[in-house]
């Protein structure tokens, strides 16, 4: 099979349609193991609150899936790449960090700067780390993601990155 991604093995948690398309259309092979070449980790939505609504919990809860699961996943990524001495990349996908209160601008923003950051530290083991920020769930998503994934993107680390809806 021929494509951005032949032979590459990529992980992807979360539900996305668009992105599983995207990255199989180009030639990528999915699995649901941590030795792969590529971690995709999609950030569930939460429910919109307003801030005076929110109790500590349902704050915790929202930082804990946008945040902490985020970085603890890519630092368990990370690490296992440069045991093996190999490159790889990490994309986080979620929903932009103004759009749904508080709590997921608090966690959202904060996998914001965390892209940066490990964009920059990780970027000496050849471990990408970028983001996705959107609403979008087609093919252009999709397409943003595998391309974010591939060897066409060498250079791009620490990059978050936001799209528009589609038309139509």
């Amino acid at each position: 099979m021929s494509g951005w991604l032949a032979g590459k093995t990529v992980r992807l948690v979360g539900e996305s349609d668009a992105i599983c398309r995207a990255l199989t259309t180009q030639g990528a092979h999915l699995v649901d193991v941590d030795d792969c070449d590529v971690l995709i980790l999609v950030v569930p939505s939460p429910v919109k609150q307003l801030a005076h609504e929110i109790d500590h919990d349902g704050w915790r809860a929202v930082l804990d899936a946008g945040l902490d699961r985020c970085f603890l996943a890519a630092r368990d990524f990370a690490s296992s790449r440069r045991t093996i001495g190999r490159g790889g990349v990490i994309i986080f996908v979620a929903a932009p960090e103004q759009a749904l209160g508080a709590d997921h601008a608090a966690a959202i923003g904060g996998l914001g700067n965390l892209t940066k950051t490990l964009g920059v530290e990780w970027a000496r083991d050849g471990i990408r780390v970028n983001s996705v920020q959107t609403f979008n769930t087609g093919d252009v998503l999709g397409s943003l993601v595998a391309y974010l994934a591939s060897d066409y993107a060498a250079y791009v680390t620490g990059a978050n990155v936001g799209i528009g809806l589609e038309d139509g």
